[in-house]
């Protein structure tokens, strides 16, 4: 009986580690693949990854390299992309988590004809849902605006890197960069000194702001200061 109790146990010892290893391989399987630069190239033509993931991106040559998709998205920037690497280096290409399933070219800046490559996002996963945002101009009167427009901004994630921009008509009045949290907040623009002086000479104006948002549509406020 003895026996057969460790028998037992060995077994079921075998199945548990059998299905772990299964479990891991699954998960490796499921992983985006990793883009690798060499000496002016990638290391394959194409790559593979499930929506929702974010592959990783690693400069093995000498030279300074990159990742940077043909396409743009809904904020008029590249679809997806990294920082220049310098050999050695690595980082995650940003943008890839909002990808639906479907096919997107990728090539290198410094060497566009020597590397390029595609990016095959697969039906499988599901796609961040892109960052957004609403926008309120909070100032109302152009004595309170020459001080700084105050701009309410309610964000569905965090994002870095909005550029926020005044416009008097067409003209630019003001604009800064800012960092948006998860939720409501309050920035403030301040106006140029070429934007100060076209607004006061105003009775009334029409003022817009926009915030472009990283990878996401801009959010846009408009209000007609007294």
């Amino acid at each position: 009986m003895l026996r057969r109790g460790n028998a037992g146990r060995r077994f079921w010892l075998a199945v548990a580690v059998a299905a772990l290893g299964a479990m891991a391989y699954a998960a490796y399987a499921l992983a985006a693949d990793p883009i690798t630069a060499t000496d002016d190239a990638y290391d394959a033509p194409t790559y593979t990854m499930n929506q929702g993931e974010q592959p990783s991106f690693a400069n093995g040559g000498a030279n300074q390299h990159n990742v940077t998709a043909r396409d743009n998205g809904p904020d008029k920037r590249v679809l997806f992309s990294t920082p220049t690497l310098n050999g050695g280096g690595s980082a995650p290409v940003n943008g890839t988590q909002y990808l639906t399933a479907g096919t997107y070219t990728f090539f290198c800046t410094i060497h566009p004809t020597t590397m390029q490559a595609t990016l095959v996002v697969t039906g499988n996963g599901t796609p961040q849902a892109r960052p957004s945002a609403t926008a309120k101009l909070k100032t109302k009167t152009i004595s309170k605006a020459l001080k700084g427009l105050l701009v309410s901004f309610n964000s569905t994630a965090k994002v870095d890197g909005v550029a926020v921009t005044a416009k008097l008509g067409g003209a630019t009045i003001g604009k800064t960069t800012a960092s948006f949290f998860a939720g409501t907040q309050t920035v403030k623009v301040k106006l140029s000194k070429g934007g100060k002086s076209k607004l006061r000479k105003k009775s009334s104006a029409k003022v817009t702001v926009t915030a472009n948002i990283p990878f996401g549509s801009p959010a846009t406020a408009k209000a007609k200061l007294k």
